[in-house]
């Protein structure tokens, strides 16, 4: 059982390195995220969204949720700056804009030391297997358990922080307003609604 053990814990190390912290390197020069809500008016929202929607998805963007109201999506960091004159140009009117940044470097660097600090803690745990007796094998299969969890977890958080920054986070909301005569409602006084009111305007006939 001994051998089968250091097998197993022998493969999961080879795995995990094969998968390794250098996958996770980047220029933390690009390191900030930038997200945005803003409301537009539209004459026509279904077409004005289908407009946004090709747009973002011709610059390598994706959505996350669509509807006649709010349209929620990502889109590549390097394209966000002309978000806001494209959005001006097809809507009828840009009510709010709120851009926002966050600098994501502190957290990805964290995130990037405390992987590699465990794996090399791994690793030497590794080296002590062929030398260890079964009481010291199933410490090291349970220190190495909990490693690889840790491990884990925490390069599924950095690779997260690190499509944030490549992918800008957008949210717009379309508001929209009808071209129509509203409709008419009868006054609780007789005489007003003798008169036509539109005629009035128009000529002043009554």
């Amino acid at each position: 059982r001994q051998g089968r053990m250091k097998k197993i814990l022998m493969v999961a190390a080879v795995s995990l390195f094969l998968f390794s912290i250098t996958g996770y390197t980047q220029n933390l020069s690009g390191t900030l995220h930038y997200s945005l809500r803003c409301m537009i008016l539209a004459s026509d929202p279904e077409q004005t969204s289908n407009t946004i929607a090709a747009w973002v998805e011709e610059r390598g963007g994706y959505f996350l949720y669509t509807s006649p109201d709010i349209m929620m999506f990502r889109l590549p960091a390097e394209s966000f700056p002309d978000l806001r004159k494209f959005l001006e140009d097809e809507s009828d009117a840009l009510l709010e804009y709120s851009p926002q940044a966050m600098d994501l470097q502190e957290e990805i660097v964290n995130l990037q030391s405390g992987i590699q600090s465990r794996e090399e803690i791994l690793e030497k745990n590794l080296s002590y297997i062929d030398k260890t007796d079964v009481a010291g094998t199933l410490a090291i299969e349970k220190e190495v358990t909990r490693l690889l969890t840790e491990i884990e977890s925490m390069k599924g958080r950095l690779n997260k922080l690190l499509v944030d920054t490549r992918f800008a986070y957008g949210e717009i909301s379309l508001s929209f307003y009808h071209h129509s005569i509203p409709e008419s409602v009868p006054s609780s006084f007789e005489w007003i609604n003798t008169i036509d009111f539109f005629s009035f305007i128009q000529g002043g006939v009554w």
